[in-house]
């Protein structure tokens, strides 16, 4: 396709669906569940419960939630509702419970239909009224050797991974390695009025409404990411997005946009905070192709 002339395109990716998860706690997810195209590890506060201070009320339990270490740790009460709620048989007072380390889950045994788990980081993310610090410390995607989409908790054998968190725990030893989970939808972002030759070219973008999500735009979206954040762990796309020509997309531009203000994420890397629904523009190399 040439390229000189072409109109302004501008192609638009989303964060359709978010989740965040410990490492070692992804088994939440059901194992068929391949939705995620990229994964970002990052580095949020240690999140523990103050044992002494759980309380059992007819319809929740109050805990405070003590979050950071040492001098930098502060403290949230937490009243959680979600378990009579969502199962209002289930009265959490008649059953014992024990803590799940290091995952921080209050587990309650002896019910008629199975264990009930209380996982900590995500009645934090749900329930607390303070956005959670969450440092980008790498960016990959979800995908195997083959180029198949993986189930999330295959992530955690993906080496770079396991590399990115030792390193984390010698370097951090008071913050906790999380994976932010992200679904990526694709639009186009502008309409196009202009002449046959141009429509002929639209129509080749956006032959299979809606836009297909594909790998092309999955590797620039990624890298469009990292080169916004810089994260410390990525070197690839860091400094010069340019180097993801040879995707071949044939657009203008590329706008990323993640919403993490959905999860209560505070996001931001040692380069640059990210503000809510801000977007993230990237000039495309059509013209370097």
């Amino acid at each position: 396709m040439n390229t000189k002339h072409m109109p302004n395109y501008g192609l638009q990716t989303w964060a359709y669906h978010l989740s965040m998860s410990y490492p070692f706690d992804l088994d939440y997810l059901s194992p068929d569940d391949r939705r995620y195209n990229i994964y970002v590890a990052t580095l949020i506060p240690r999140l523990s419960i103050d044992e002494d201070s759980v309380q059992f009320f007819e319809k929740y339990i109050r805990f405070d939630v003590i979050v950071g270490t040492k001098e930098h740790a502060s403290r949230e009460t937490l009243d959680i509702s979600i378990i009579s709620d969502d199962m209002p048989e289930f009265d959490h007072r008649k059953f014992e419970f024990e803590y799940e380390k290091p995952r921080k889950t209050m587990v309650f045994t002896g019910w008629e239909k199975g264990p009930i788990e209380l996982n900590l980081l995500h009645v934090y993310l749900g329930e607390s009224k303070y956005y959670l610090d969450t440092e980008i410390a790498y960016i990959g995607q979800a995908f195997g050797e083959n180029g198949e989409r993986l189930p999330a908790e295959e992530l955690v054998s993906d080496p770079m991974l396991q590399k990115v968190e030792k390193a984390i725990s010698h370097e951090y030893p008071d913050k906790e390695l999380a994976l932010l989970l992200l679904e990526f939808k694709s639009q186009l972002l502008e309409k196009i009025d202009s002449e046959d030759e141009d429509l002929v070219q639209l129509q080749e973008i956006t032959k299979n409404p809606p836009l297909q999500l594909n790998n092309q735009i999955l590797d620039a979206t990624e890298a469009a990411l990292i080169n916004y954040f810089k994260p410390e762990y990525n070197s690839k796309f860091n400094n010069n997005f340019s180097s993801v020509k040879h995707c071949g997309l044939h657009y203008r531009s590329l706008t990323v946009q993640v919403h993490p203000d959905i999860m209560g994420l505070k996001l931001f890397s040692k380069e640059k905070k990210y503000l809510s629904n801000e977007r993230i523009v990237s000039s495309l190399l059509h013209s370097k192709i």
